[in-house]
């Protein structure tokens, strides 16, 4: 079996490699082509598109290991299927749990693989990529501030902005978190509105939350407008904005408790902040789903899996998709939203291989 278990690996490789690299080179050109306009109109130099797509490249990768974990599965093992290669080895008793043992091997090095990018390279890399956009591709002169990030300033306080107007340069669901010293609990400043100049935050109708050391409040007051300085340089002000994606689960955890203590729906937060852990279990839900349909298939060739790849794909991300809008939407548990789509799929994948072990 050790020699099988090498032979089923390099049928699935050549695959793999081959569905990551096409699927990569589809989501950069597309990216090339929705920022034609910019790139042409705006003069960006050619370096910094360049620098702009290779440092996306990380985030791709992460939704690029399932997409290649299942066409590896389908055509790899539906062609040993097609060539009754499959047939040869069950019938020497080998059970078909420990015929698929390799491939599960794989899916699950692609799991530990997938999170490890996402955690520790592609938020660096997408903060970095995003920056560029910011600075460069989408050139204002007011450096524009995208809604649903974090803005870190100095002394660890941290701005946040829920929704941006940038025709009227307005920013909406402004948060200040001001950590002290004496105090369990950062000053907060919350506003419905706010403008910004490039030095002030103008506040309009908002109030200011400060804690005891337990989480009660000891002091609240209301105001019509208040002007905040901001002390972080109007140049670096974009660079400093983080959205969920750009953050690794340490950050966005910091993020939420921070919420959490201020009494604010943390929702939305915790659904992405969940949904890193789940996405990279796609590659182990690939080839749970890949397995049986590959053999059921066999006499289909290669026509019919890549058909069945692609339409499994469309309905994998698809359900991710619905289920991270109900998590936000409060329809769903953050916890529940994330992983519905793995959940179901591998509970059929389950079901078809214990089927298949049956009739065999």
């Amino acid at each position: 079996m050790k020699l099988a278990d090498r032979y089923i690996l390099s049928e699935l490789l050549g695959p793999m490699f081959l569905a990551a690299g096409g699927f990569v080179l589809f989501m950069v050109a597309n990216m090339i082509f929705l920022l034609v306009d910019q790139i042409v109109n705006k003069q960006v130099p050619f370096l910094a598109v360049i620098e702009m797509l290779l440092l996306r490249i990380p985030a791709i990768l992460v939704l690029t290991f399932p997409v290649a974990m299942l066409f590896a599965t389908l055509l790899g093992l539906g062609r040993m299927a097609s060539d009754h290669e499959i047939m040869a080895i069950r019938t020497s008793g080998v059970t078909f749990f420990r015929l698929v043992a390799p491939i599960l091997f794989l899916a699950f090095l692609l799991v530990v693989l997938a999170f490890i990018t996402n955690e520790k390279i592609a938020p660096w890399a997408t903060h970095q990529s995003e920056t560029i956009v910011r600075e460069i591709l989408m050139r204002q002169t007011l450096p524009p501030v995208e809604p649903d990030v974090f803005i870190h300033g100095p002394n660890n306080t941290v701005y946040y902005v829920g929704a941006v107007d940038k025709k009227n340069k307005m920013l909406y669901h402004v948060m200040i978190f001001e950590p002290s010293e004496n105090a369990a609990y950062p000053r907060m400043t919350v506003a419905d509105q706010a403008s910004y100049d490039g030095k002030h935050l103008h506040l309009l109708k908002g109030s200011i939350h400060q804690y005891t050391g337990s989480g009660l409040t000891r002091y609240e007051a209301s105001f019509d407008e208040m002007i905040v300085p901001i002390t972080i340089d109007p140049d670096n002000f974009v660079s400093t904005q983080k959205t969920p994606f750009e953050m690794s689960t340490d950050e966005l955890r910091k993020q939420i408790d921070l919420f959490k203590t201020s009494g604010i729906s943390t929702r939305s937060l915790a659904t992405d902040f969940h949904f890193k852990f789940s996405l990279p279990f796609g590659c182990l839900v690939a080839s749970l789903i890949g397995i049986p349909l590959s053999v059921r298939f066999p006499r289909g060739g290669r026509f019919i899996s890549v058909a069945l790849a692609v339409f499994l794909l469309f309905v994998y991300y698809s359900l991710f998709s619905v289920s991270r809008t109900l998590g936000i939407m409060g329809m769903l548990p953050p916890f529940i939203a994330a992983w519905v789509p793995n959940v179901l799929l591998g509970v059929v994948g389950m079901w078809l291989i214990l089927s298949e072990e049956r009739i065999r």
